[in-house]
């Protein structure tokens, strides 16, 4: 047990390092590493061992209880305001007036366009997890057998998934054909994509200072051409984890840097599990970035004047 935690614990830390790196390759090879060492397989896109796994979680969770997450409300754009959370069922007529007025007030933010002076854009989606109340009867039932509290049972549970998000520019017309001219620049013009490794370097990283100078090289050249780096290049990994077996929807909110030309660009979130196979899920999203207008010294100052008196 302390042998498998510990390698659980390099795996954990080499994918940090990936992302730090930006390399999706990297990231998703260790992901897929992750659930080989947890189940004790070889090839994680072997068919034989991916309806081997299948038939396992079928027999021991029933038809619903095979690992899926349904996404639904998939939204990228300027950040929608969060609603203050109340309990559903003690809502009074005027918070649940104030509840509608929130959902009006979503909605319009979602129909914004990001600009690239924005300081932050965001990826929303609900994620409702299809085997939730399969995965809880089971979860209970066995607690029952071995004669375990079922909150105790219940606080051992431990789902872990993780999202990693691409982008590349597409043409204005059509919104499909890539932009292989584009540097991958997203919040800062000083830092395209391929320019990374260097980034790490003059920010003195720690990773950056362990690295060989074969490793070094290998990732700058991986990074090196724009027609490649947008599918090698992560803009962010994401981890979450689910750590209440019954949980069955929840929200999740990833914040990103928007991208610093004007144009349209599509986002590829690939989201991976750390305990299942087979059961990636992936999707696209398209979104138009206006030009923006740059602040003045004087309006940023102003800015944050006002930020510091709601503080107060």
């Amino acid at each position: 047990m302390e042998y498998r935690q510990r390698v659980g614990q390099v795996l954990e830390g080499t994918l940090r390092m990936a992302c730090t790196l930006r390399s999706y390759r990297l990231a998703s090879s260790i992901l897929d590493a992750i659930v080989m060492f947890k189940i004790g397989l070889m090839d994680v896109n072997s068919t034989e061992q991916r309806d081997w796994f299948n038939g396992l979680m079928v027999k021991q969770y029933g038809q619903g209880g095979t690992p899926k997450l349904i996404l639904d409300d998939k939204f990228l754009g300027v950040p929608t305001p969060e609603p203050e959370k109340k309990d559903g069922n003690k809502l009074s007529p005027a918070d649940k007036k104030e509840e509608e007025k929130n959902k009006i007030a979503q909605q319009i933010m979602q129909t914004k366009q990001v600009t690239t002076t924005d300081e932050k854009m965001a990826l929303e989606m609900t994620i409702t997890r299809q085997h939730a109340e399969s995965f809880t009867k089971e979860k209970l039932a066995a607690a029952q057998k071995q004669g375990i509290p079922p909150q105790i049972a219940m606080q051992a549970y431990r789902e872990a998934w993780f999202i990693l998000v691409r982008a590349r520019k597409v043409d204005d017309t059509d919104g499909v054909t890539p932009v292989t001219t584009w540097d991958g620049a997203l919040g800062d013009a000083n830092h395209p994509a391929s320019n990374h490794m260097k980034f790490l370097k003059e920010k003195n990283d720690s990773l950056y200072k362990i690295l060989d100078s074969s490793t070094i090289s290998s990732f700058t050249t991986e990074f090196a051409s724009t027609e490649t780096n947008c599918e090698n290049r992560i803009v962010i990994g994401w981890p979450f984890v689910i750590s209440n077996v019954a949980q069955k929807t929840g929200k999740v909110k990833i914040h990103l840097p928007p991208p610093v030309e004007a144009g349209k660009y599509e986002f590829c979130v690939t989201i991976k599990s750390q305990e299942f196979l087979g059961v990636e899920e992936e999707f696209k999203l398209v979104v138009d970035v206006a030009k923006g207008v740059e602040k003045k010294k004087e309006d940023v100052d102003a800015d944050d004047d006002t930020e510091g008196k709601k503080d107060k």
